[in-house]
């Protein structure tokens, strides 16, 4: 539907933390959520995806929720790629260098093993989806199911590494508008410069930076949508496990052991429901009308 369309209301929450001094990124940068109220409005039918076909329903919900999680991937990754350089300016603008001090680098390292390991699913993903009937292509459910409970689980440990290596600077500095303080301003310069060659103004820049992103309301906000965006980690769990080949694994054992283990007369075993053919889910057909 347009947005304008008559009848439609967004009731918006406002997007990062406009017009607020220490805000580096989410005062330029904001995502946005908002509950859609519709008030009697007309819908053209060209528009309409179903009407009542409801064997179809969960088919659309299932597809719609891999090709979301899909996205959630590359967003979560453009974000852990903010927290990977924003940490190595913090630990150099504190005067260490992070190949010399390993608990940093190891700290930097699980750091980056995390972002782009959800990542790497989110490539594997596209690399490994299909065509489907309508010219599209649906993302591989397995990567993609994998890469967002990946970095659902763990965007609270890509923060605490990011805290880790940047020091209580973060949230202990004065705010901004003590920088133009003529009564505190050239104490502060003096006293909160980490290494001669980086002026503390530089240094004060790079920890607002990472206080927006990993200690501000927006920063918790970003945690909470990563956790549920695109379903909670139990959807996608389930859905793992649903579209995931457990029995191909469990021939394949078999095969080794030149025996099936439940021994002779057992019952097959039933392969997961999404995964009976090669092409994976197809939708139902439409029931006949009545």
């Amino acid at each position: 539907m347009p947005l304008d369309a008559p009848g439609v209301t967004i009731v918006a929450r406002p997007a990062g933390r406009p017009g607020q001094n220490g805000a580096r990124f989410s005062g330029r940068y904001g995502q946005s959520t908002g509950v859609v109220l519709f008030d009697d409005v007309v819908v053209p039918h060209e528009r309409v995806f179903m009407a009542g076909e409801w064997p179809h329903a969960g088919f659309l919900a299932a597809t719609y929720a891999t090709h979301h999680r899909h996205s959630c991937i590359g967003a979560r990754a453009g974000f852990g790629d903010l927290l990977i350089g924003a940490g190595v300016l913090m630990t150099e603008a504190n005067g260490l260098a992070t190949g010399e001090h390993g608990h940093i680098r190891d700290a930097m390292v699980e750091l980056i093993k995390i972002v782009e390991g959800f990542f790497a699913c989110g490539v594997a993903a596209s690399v490994y989806g299909r065509p489907d009937g309508s010219g599209n292509v649906e993302r591989d459910a397995v990567f993609s199911n994998v890469g967002k409970l990946l970095l659902a689980t763990q965007i609270y440990d890509m923060q605490r590494l990011a805290h880790y290596v940047s020091g209580g600077l973060v949230v202990a500095l004065p705010g901004p508008d003590e920088d133009h303080n003529p009564a505190t301003a050239a104490s502060l310069a003096a006293v909160l410069a980490g290494r001669p060659d980086i002026p503390a103004a530089q240094r004060l820049e790079v920890a607002r930076l990472m206080e927006d992103l990993t200690a501000s309301d927006s920063a918790g906000w970003y945690s909470v949508i990563s956790l549920h965006g695109g379903g909670s980690p139990e959807a996608m769990k389930r859905e793992i496990w649903r579209r995931y080949p457990v029995a191909d694994k469990v021939a394949l054992v078999e095969g080794l052991l030149e025996r099936g283990v439940a021994g002779e007369g057992a019952q097959p075993r039933d392969r997961q429901p999404g995964r009976c053919c090669v092409t994976g889910c197809a939708a139902p057909d439409a029931p006949e009308a009545t």
